[in-house]
Protein backbone atom coordinates (compact mmCIF):
# COMPACT_ATOMS: atom_id res chain seq x y z
CA UNK A 1 0.00 0.00 0.00
CA UNK A 2 1.36 3.71 -0.92
CA UNK A 3 2.22 5.71 2.07
CA UNK A 4 0.29 9.03 1.99
CA UNK A 5 -0.21 12.54 3.08
CA UNK A 6 -3.77 14.14 3.19
CA UNK A 7 -4.86 16.99 3.15
CA UNK A 8 -8.46 18.62 3.85
CA UNK A 9 -9.51 22.06 4.05
CA UNK A 10 -12.77 22.45 2.15
CA UNK A 11 -14.75 23.12 5.61
CA UNK A 12 -14.13 24.80 8.99
CA UNK A 13 -12.34 21.75 9.51
CA UNK A 14 -8.62 21.88 9.13
CA UNK A 15 -7.04 18.29 8.82
CA UNK A 16 -4.03 16.77 8.00
CA UNK A 17 -3.53 12.60 7.68
CA UNK A 18 -0.83 10.12 7.04
CA UNK A 19 -0.99 6.52 6.36
CA UNK A 20 -1.54 3.72 3.80
CA UNK A 21 -5.47 3.46 4.10
CA UNK A 22 -5.10 1.03 6.32
CA UNK A 23 -3.38 2.31 9.14
CA UNK A 24 -4.24 6.30 9.42
CA UNK A 25 -2.83 8.92 11.91
CA UNK A 26 -4.88 12.21 11.98
CA UNK A 27 -4.17 16.04 13.10
CA UNK A 28 -7.43 17.91 13.11
CA UNK A 29 -8.31 21.82 14.21
CA UNK A 30 -11.31 23.44 13.91
CA UNK A 31 -10.50 27.10 13.65
CA UNK A 32 -12.57 28.52 10.73
CA UNK A 33 -10.29 31.27 8.63
CA UNK A 34 -6.85 30.09 9.82
CA UNK A 35 -6.30 27.13 7.30
CA UNK A 36 -3.85 29.36 6.03
CA UNK A 37 -1.68 29.63 9.00
CA UNK A 38 -2.17 25.82 10.65
CA UNK A 39 -1.83 23.60 7.39
CA UNK A 40 1.96 23.57 7.52
CA UNK A 41 2.75 22.91 10.75
CA UNK A 42 -0.10 20.41 11.14
CA UNK A 43 1.45 18.76 8.48
CA UNK A 44 4.96 19.18 10.15
CA UNK A 45 4.20 17.89 13.27
CA UNK A 46 2.21 15.02 12.02
CA UNK A 47 5.75 13.84 10.26
CA UNK A 48 8.07 14.47 12.90
CA UNK A 49 5.75 12.35 14.85
CA UNK A 50 5.60 9.65 12.90
CA UNK A 51 9.72 9.76 11.84
CA UNK A 52 9.15 10.55 8.01
CA UNK A 53 9.88 12.90 5.34
CA UNK A 54 8.11 14.05 2.33
CA UNK A 55 10.31 12.20 0.31
CA UNK A 56 9.60 9.01 2.20
CA UNK A 57 5.87 9.04 0.77
CA UNK A 58 4.75 7.77 -2.29
CA UNK A 59 1.71 11.05 -2.81
CA UNK A 60 -0.20 13.50 -1.48
CA UNK A 61 -3.84 12.96 -1.75
CA UNK A 62 -6.14 16.18 -0.93
CA UNK A 63 -9.95 17.40 -0.93
CA UNK A 64 -9.94 19.01 -4.20
CA UNK A 65 -13.89 20.69 -3.39
CA UNK A 66 -16.23 21.39 -3.91
CA UNK A 67 -16.30 23.49 -0.74
CA UNK A 68 -15.37 26.67 0.56
CA UNK A 69 -12.82 28.41 -2.57
CA UNK A 70 -10.62 30.23 0.08
CA UNK A 71 -10.07 26.22 1.70
CA UNK A 72 -9.81 24.68 -1.55
CA UNK A 73 -7.43 26.86 -2.70
CA UNK A 74 -5.26 26.59 0.30
CA UNK A 75 -5.33 22.31 -0.01
CA UNK A 76 -4.51 23.30 -3.57
CA UNK A 77 -1.33 24.82 -3.38
CA UNK A 78 -0.14 23.58 -0.41
CA UNK A 79 -0.32 19.96 -2.39
CA UNK A 80 1.24 21.50 -5.30
CA UNK A 81 3.91 23.40 -3.43
CA UNK A 82 5.06 20.28 -0.85
CA UNK A 83 4.79 17.46 -4.22
CA UNK A 84 6.60 19.45 -6.45
CA UNK A 85 9.55 20.22 -3.73
CA UNK A 86 9.52 16.51 -3.00
CA UNK A 87 9.01 15.22 -6.54
CA UNK A 88 5.67 13.46 -5.50
CA UNK A 89 2.60 12.61 -7.21
CA UNK A 90 -0.82 14.21 -6.19
CA UNK A 91 -4.41 12.32 -5.89
CA UNK A 92 -7.32 14.51 -6.13
CA UNK A 93 -10.19 13.58 -3.93
CA UNK A 94 -14.02 14.65 -4.06
CA UNK A 95 -14.96 16.30 -0.75
CA UNK A 96 -18.21 15.35 -1.26
CA UNK A 97 -16.87 11.59 -1.30
CA UNK A 98 -14.91 11.90 1.47
CA UNK A 99 -17.80 13.50 3.67
CA UNK A 100 -20.34 10.30 2.21
CA UNK A 101 -16.96 8.01 3.75
CA UNK A 102 -16.99 9.61 7.23
CA UNK A 103 -20.97 9.62 7.10
CA UNK A 104 -20.55 6.11 5.95
CA UNK A 105 -18.06 4.99 8.14
CA UNK A 106 -20.11 6.48 11.45
CA UNK A 107 -23.09 4.68 10.00
CA UNK A 108 -21.37 0.73 10.25
CA UNK A 109 -23.29 -1.49 8.88
CA UNK A 110 -26.53 -0.43 9.32
CA UNK A 111 -29.39 -2.97 7.87
CA UNK A 112 -31.41 -0.80 5.48
CA UNK A 113 -29.17 1.82 4.46
CA UNK A 114 -27.72 1.30 1.11
CA UNK A 115 -27.08 5.08 -0.10
CA UNK A 116 -25.29 8.15 1.34
CA UNK A 117 -26.78 11.46 -0.01
CA UNK A 118 -24.75 14.35 1.14
CA UNK A 119 -25.17 18.04 0.63
CA UNK A 120 -23.51 20.72 1.84
CA UNK A 121 -23.94 24.70 1.90
CA UNK A 122 -22.99 26.75 -1.16
CA UNK A 123 -23.98 29.64 -0.16
CA UNK A 124 -26.45 31.97 -2.22
CA UNK A 125 -29.35 29.54 -1.80
CA UNK A 126 -26.82 26.81 -3.70
CA UNK A 127 -26.01 23.82 -2.52
CA UNK A 128 -23.37 20.82 -3.67
CA UNK A 129 -24.46 17.37 -3.20
CA UNK A 130 -23.50 13.75 -4.41
CA UNK A 131 -25.14 10.52 -4.10
CA UNK A 132 -23.22 7.31 -3.82
CA UNK A 133 -23.77 3.77 -2.93
CA UNK A 134 -22.93 1.83 -0.06
CA UNK A 135 -21.18 -1.44 -0.71
CA UNK A 136 -18.92 -4.44 0.68
CA UNK A 137 -16.13 -2.69 -1.06
CA UNK A 138 -17.02 1.06 -0.33
CA UNK A 139 -18.42 3.55 -1.79
CA UNK A 140 -19.79 4.05 -5.72
CA UNK A 141 -20.56 7.43 -7.18
CA UNK A 142 -24.43 7.06 -8.60
CA UNK A 143 -23.40 10.49 -9.97
CA UNK A 144 -21.24 13.05 -10.32
CA UNK A 145 -20.89 16.26 -7.85
CA UNK A 146 -23.19 18.77 -8.59
CA UNK A 147 -24.87 22.52 -7.50
CA UNK A 148 -28.35 22.47 -7.46
CA UNK A 149 -30.33 25.74 -5.76
CA UNK A 150 -31.68 24.93 -2.57
CA UNK A 151 -35.33 25.64 -3.62
CA UNK A 152 -35.43 23.10 -6.40
CA UNK A 153 -33.73 20.35 -4.77
CA UNK A 154 -35.85 17.69 -3.28
CA UNK A 155 -34.19 14.26 -1.66
CA UNK A 156 -37.30 12.22 -2.77
CA UNK A 157 -36.81 13.02 -6.15
CA UNK A 158 -33.36 11.32 -6.22
CA UNK A 159 -33.26 8.22 -4.16
CA UNK A 160 -35.49 6.25 -1.37
CA UNK A 161 -35.01 8.02 1.83
CA UNK A 162 -35.99 5.67 3.88
CA UNK A 163 -33.01 3.67 2.75
CA UNK A 164 -30.56 6.31 2.75
CA UNK A 165 -28.04 8.68 4.96
CA UNK A 166 -28.03 12.19 5.00
CA UNK A 167 -25.34 13.93 5.64
CA UNK A 168 -23.63 17.76 5.33
CA UNK A 169 -24.66 20.95 6.80
CA UNK A 170 -27.17 21.93 4.22
CA UNK A 171 -29.87 19.59 6.03
CA UNK A 172 -28.93 22.44 8.97
CA UNK A 173 -28.95 25.44 6.16
CA UNK A 174 -31.60 24.78 5.03
CA UNK A 175 -34.01 22.80 6.82
CA UNK A 176 -36.89 22.99 4.60
CA UNK A 177 -35.23 19.95 2.50
CA UNK A 178 -34.96 17.56 4.90
CA UNK A 179 -37.22 14.76 4.81
CA UNK A 180 -39.41 13.66 8.03
CA UNK A 181 -37.46 11.65 9.35
CA UNK A 182 -34.73 11.03 7.26
CA UNK A 183 -31.49 9.37 9.15
CA UNK A 184 -29.21 12.42 8.88
CA UNK A 185 -25.57 12.24 10.48
CA UNK A 186 -25.16 15.90 11.75
CA UNK A 187 -21.63 14.77 12.92
CA UNK A 188 -20.13 13.92 9.63
CA UNK A 189 -17.56 15.86 7.53
CA UNK A 190 -14.81 15.44 4.99
CA UNK A 191 -11.74 14.62 6.62
CA UNK A 192 -8.40 14.04 5.43
CA UNK A 193 -8.55 10.53 7.09
CA UNK A 194 -11.08 9.91 4.97
CA UNK A 195 -8.68 11.57 2.15
CA UNK A 196 -6.32 9.47 2.26
CA UNK A 197 -8.07 6.26 2.85
CA UNK A 198 -10.14 6.79 -0.56
CA UNK A 199 -7.09 7.50 -2.11
CA UNK A 200 -5.19 4.30 -1.24
CA UNK A 201 -7.83 2.60 -3.00
CA UNK A 202 -7.78 4.66 -6.20
CA UNK A 203 -5.62 3.11 -9.41
CA UNK A 204 -2.37 4.55 -10.39
CA UNK A 205 -4.04 6.19 -13.35
CA UNK A 206 -5.86 9.03 -10.53
CA UNK A 207 -2.42 9.70 -9.75
CA UNK A 208 -1.42 13.83 -10.98
CA UNK A 209 1.70 15.59 -11.11
CA UNK A 210 2.02 18.54 -9.18
CA UNK A 211 1.21 20.85 -11.48
CA UNK A 212 -2.09 19.33 -12.23
CA UNK A 213 -3.28 20.01 -8.07
CA UNK A 214 -6.43 21.82 -8.47
CA UNK A 215 -9.60 22.58 -7.43
CA UNK A 216 -12.98 21.75 -8.36
CA UNK A 217 -15.17 24.66 -7.83
CA UNK A 218 -18.53 23.50 -9.50
CA UNK A 219 -19.48 27.30 -10.20
CA UNK A 220 -18.91 27.04 -13.95
CA UNK A 221 -21.20 24.63 -14.33
CA UNK A 222 -24.42 25.60 -15.71
CA UNK A 223 -25.98 24.14 -12.23
CA UNK A 224 -28.82 26.23 -11.86
CA UNK A 225 -31.47 23.74 -13.29
CA UNK A 226 -34.57 21.67 -10.77
CA UNK A 227 -33.90 18.55 -9.74
CA UNK A 228 -36.11 17.24 -12.83
CA UNK A 229 -33.66 19.16 -15.78
CA UNK A 230 -30.69 17.49 -13.78
CA UNK A 231 -29.59 13.43 -15.67
CA UNK A 232 -31.19 11.16 -13.36
CA UNK A 233 -28.99 9.61 -10.93
CA UNK A 234 -30.27 5.69 -12.02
Amino acid sequence: MPLLLGIETSTSRCSVALGDGDTVQELVDERPREHHSLILPMVQELLRSAGVSLRDLDAIAFGRGPGSFTGLRIAASITQGLAFGAGLAVIPVSSLLALAADADAQAGAAVGLDHVLVATDAHMGGIYWGLYRRGAQGLCAVRDDALAHAEAFAAAQICAVPATILAGDAWRVYPQILPPGAPWLESAAPTAREVVRLAARMQRSAWRSAEEAEPVYLREASVWKKIAEQPAPF
